[in-house]
């Protein structure tokens, strides 16, 4: 049985967490720890996602690395980017879906889940082809957008900041990382340690219950 009372606290535990997060646009000279980083990278693949495809990449442009420049520029130069001790690009990978689905049938055969490794291997393949271009990569960058808001939340429980960025070059990026044209950027997401001036005010949001229709 649910200890009520324990469920009310840790709802509201994590509810201070998701308000403590604010997208930060400046960082301080603060590294952030490796461990911090790998961590939260590992909490945003274990995040939910169509079919289980788990359709994403994390290419994690570290502070010192040799492509850090050539990064930052193709975020726009923006502070977020600039100012990052670490900037991480949530990319998605339409192209290798046929890939990842061939996958789960073997892993399903394997476990002697004859009806799952089936769905994989005639529904999920076919709705997959079927899709347009545009239809396939939007629905792609659904759940690496889901792995990003999971990796947001594990840096600010770690007590660093973070803010995603949607303004960049894909073309840039692409070629920074060596990407092939069918592979999408979803977002950038710088990480630090916030200061003052990376808050370009108080946080705004409508009425919850403009939001929250209940049935």
């Amino acid at each position: 049985m649910t200890d009520t009372t324990l469920a009310t606290e840790r709802a509201e535990a994590f509810e201070a967490l998701a308000n403590s997060r604010r997208s930060v646009r400046r960082f301080s000279d603060i590294t952030v720890p490796e461990g911090v980083m790998r961590s939260a990278l590992r909490s945003a693949h274990l995040a939910p996602s169509s079919n289980n495809l788990q359709p994403w990449e994390f290419h994690w442009v570290r502070s010192n690395s040799p492509l850090r420049e050539a990064a930052v520029e193709a975020c726009l130069s923006q502070p977020a980017a600039a100012t990052s001790a670490e900037l991480v690009f949530m990319v998605g990978r339409p192209d290798r879906l046929q890939d990842r689905i061939a996958k789960m049938v073997v892993h399903f055969e394997a476990e002697e889940n004859v009806a799952t490794a089936a769905y994989y291997r005639d529904n999920v393949s076919m709705n997959v082809e079927a899709m347009s271009i545009e239809k396939r990569n939007a629905w792609v960058d659904k759940s690496v957008a889901l792995a990003a808001a999971q990796f947001m939340l594990a840096i600010k429980a770690s007590g660093f900041d973070s803010c995603p960025m949607e303004g960049l070059d894909p073309e840039k990026v692409r070629t920074v990382l060596g990407l092939p044209e069918t592979a999408t950027i979803t977002m950038a997401v710088g990480i630090g340690e916030g200061i003052p001036q990376g808050l370009y005010g108080p946080r705004f949001r409508f009425p919850f219950d403009d939001h929250c229709p209940r049935y």
